[in-house]
């Protein structure tokens, strides 16, 4: 799910010299705030090898990352706005494929 390497997140992210227990906390938060949004579980099967959820992930993190401070720039909040179409398209698939489990498991 998303990046289980730090270090690769960060050169996608072109982030150098920096703490990575700090991008890892915002990479972790960025999880948990798509996964609140969308449903389920980090242990669900939905979130493996999806390249939405983890490029939604990637932005989330960077946006976070970048937006240390309580107060933003409009510029700045449109990184984040973008992730709402992600969690938009996810939130109906992940509905889907939870009733496909679910009626699976009957």
């Amino acid at each position: 799910m998303a990046y289980d390497n730090i270090d690769q997140l960060m050169d996608n992210l072109r982030i150098d010299n920096t703490d990575n227990d700090e991008i890892k906390m915002y990479h972790d938060v960025a999880i948990d705030t798509m996964i609140s949004s969308i449903g389920g579980s980090k242990e669900d099967e939905f979130y493996q090898n999806n390249k939405r959820f983890d490029l939604a992930v990637q932005m989330l993190t960077d946006y976070y990352y970048k937006n240390k401070s309580a107060t933003t720039s409009s510029k700045e909040k449109e990184t984040y706005y973008g992730v709402q179409t992600f969690i938009l398209q996810l939130k109906p698939e992940f509905k889907i494929w939870k009733e496909t489990q679910d009626n699976g498991d009957s």
